[in-house]
């Protein structure tokens, strides 16, 4: 993997995480039976996403660490 492609890999994984905070948002919102279905298996998937993958990258490439403290929600 070269640092091109370690960006492509972290801008998605950003939008991935963009979108299970959209989920938890409605997620939230549900009967608590509904919630209780969900809201584990969505907090499991965000862990593993900022502190497996995302760590990893910035452990390998750590100028990606500081592009992400810009992260808006879009695309780079």
């Amino acid at each position: 993997m070269n640092g091109a492609q370690a960006s492509q890999i972290r801008t998605l994984l950003l939008e991935a995480a963009d979108a299970i905070d959209r989920a938890n948002a409605i997620v939230s919102t549900l009967d608590s039976d509904d919630r209780a279905l969900l809201v584990t298996p969505l907090d499991e998937i965000s862990s593993a996403l900022h502190f497996e993958l995302l760590q990893k990258l910035y452990l390998r490439y750590r100028g990606l660490a500081e592009k992400s403290e810009a992260w808006d929600g879009t695309m780079a």
